[in-house]
């Protein structure tokens, strides 16, 4: 199972308190063995003063008794009195400080009776020293009672005070070893401990240091390729939103172009009308002619003027269908380009290319209604030759001119379903070049939007740039930190 670097760190930080926790234990369990010895080295030093107090102050009661037995005076009694009292106190400290040992209690209950013995005899010879004088009290000296009390008392201490002195030896020689234990401890415990501590800190971050270095490697590599792509990416960003804004302007110019479409068809519409209202004109004459041929002279002159005007008309018409034409040519390729540049927008173009699709067919709606137009212009301009020969004829020949004037009267007829045609086919481009506008309208509401979004992409590509650079900036210094620690460790 792969550690974390914190549980890593975790598990260092354990080794070390285990390893602190163990000397410690060690130690305190070496200093306390360490004192509890010199508190019983202390112990037995104690009972050794006591056993030599004991001793000391029945030698001062017997100096005491023996001082009186001589001289008879009161004062010699001194050390016998205060020997009375500091015996037994001395006796119940020993028996205090040995109350956990059977064996020294039984030797204490000897010495305590040896003690008794001792004083009675020592009483005993001090009161027959005060009632029957020094005799009496020597007499019960010389049956060496007292002597063999003392050599009892002696021998008691003596061999009490010789067990503590072997305790205390052994006392010594544990002393040593758990002072050296605590020694060792220390000396070879802490070294050992640090030397541990050291080589587990060295893996660590031996091991730490590696698993970052690959990481950061990972990560500067990743960065590096984060930055290359984002940098590619706001190049092309910024070429599409400089292709948007040629592309906006194209529309713009197209949507001019329709406005010009427009006008010119709203022109050509009322030249249809005026040729309408002129053939209307036509007719009444040849009806006029038919009615009264002795006038034809004289109508001739105004259908011969009425036909100039006519061709004057039809010529302007010509003018405007060619220029309607070329317009429709102009709207089809920008069309075309429109729909190419929409193909590069992707998914956001769709809408524009939709537009761009209707502005193709409304152009090839307008060329058709052209060619329509220019084929009646066409057979208006025939027919108006045909009348101008009429009215030459006419002139020179009243009966050729009564002849041709129904051939007249059929050709005006013509001329003014042909005007009506084109009049209608006029009001066609009309509204074709309305609904031009609207479409154009809508593309450049659609390439306004499409602006707006290529400039955002733009910006946020920009700060993606940035947040990369960022990113590969930190990996940089990541791996100097790194670096700089594996060459302090």
């Amino acid at each position: 199972m792969k550690l974390t670097v914190g549980a890593k760190i975790a598990v260092g930080y354990a080794v070390a308190l285990l390893i602190i926790a163990v000397l410690g234990i060690a130690s305190y369990r070496n200093a306390s063995g360490y004192v509890e010895a010199v508190q019983q080295r202390a112990h037995d030093y104690q009972v050794i003063d006591n056993l030599s107090a004991t001793l000391s102050t029945m030698q001062d009661a017997e100096t005491g008794q023996r001082g009186y037995l001589i001289v008879g005076a009161d004062r010699y009694l001194e050390p016998y009195n205060a020997a009375t009292v500091n015996a037994y106190k001395v006796l119940q400290n020993l028996k205090d400080l040995v109350g956990s040992n059977p064996e020294q209690q039984r030797q204490l209950d000897q010495l305590h009776a040896l003690i008794d013995a001792k004083f009675a005899e020592l009483k005993e010879t001090i009161a027959l020293r005060q009632t029957k004088g020094l005799q009496a009290a020597i007499e019960v000296v010389q049956t060496d009672k007292g002597k063999k009390a003392m050599d009892d008392i002696r021998t008691v201490i003596a061999d009490m005070s010789r067990q503590e002195k072997a305790t205390l030896d052994q006392r010594d020689v544990d002393l040593n070893v758990k002072s050296n234990a605590a020694i060792h401890t220390i000396v070879y415990g802490v070294p050992i401990a640090c030397a541990v501590l050291a080589l587990l800190g060295f893996v660590i971050v031996r091991t730490i240091t590696h698993e970052l270095r690959d990481g950061i490697s990972r990560l500067a590599s990743s960065a590096s390729e984060i930055l290359a792509t984002t940098t590619q990416l706001a190049s092309s960003v910024v070429q599409t939103a400089t292709a948007v804004s040629e592309t906006t302007a194209t529309v713009e110019e197209v949507k001019q172009t329709a406005q010009l479409t427009t006008e010119k068809a709203r022109y050509v519409l009322d030249s249809a009308q005026k040729a309408s209202n002129v053939s209307t004109v036509g007719r009444t004459a040849v009806d006029d002619t038919v009615q009264g041929m002795h006038r034809i002279q004289t109508q001739m002159e105004s259908v011969a003027d009425s036909i100039v005007r006519l061709s004057e008309q039809s010529q302007a018409i010509g003018e405007i269908i060619a220029t309607v034409n070329g317009l429709a040519e102009q709207s089809n390729l920008l069309a075309v380009n429109a729909a190419i540049e929409a193909t590069k927008a992707g998914e956001q173009g769709k809408g524009f290319g939709v537009v761009a699709q209707e502005i193709k067919s409304l152009a090839d709606q307008s060329k058709q209604a052209t060619a329509q137009v220019r084929t009646i212009l066409g057979d208006i301009q025939k027919a108006t030759s045909a009348a101008v020969l009429a009215t030459e004829q006419g002139s020179k020949a009243v009966e050729a001119g009564v002849r041709q004037t129904g051939d007249t009267g059929e050709s005006i007829r013509l001329l003014a379903d042909n005007i009506t045609e084109a009049a209608q086919a006029a009001t066609q481009i009309a509204a074709s070049s309305q609904q031009q506008m609207v479409g154009m309208d809508q593309v450049v509401v659609a390439m306004e939007s499409i602006k707006q979004a290529s400039t955002q992409n733009v910006a946020g590509t920009r700060q993606a740039e940035e947040a990369a650079k960022g990113l590969h900036q930190l990996g940089l210094r990541l791996g100097d930190l790194i670096g700089s620690h594996r060459a302090a460790v």
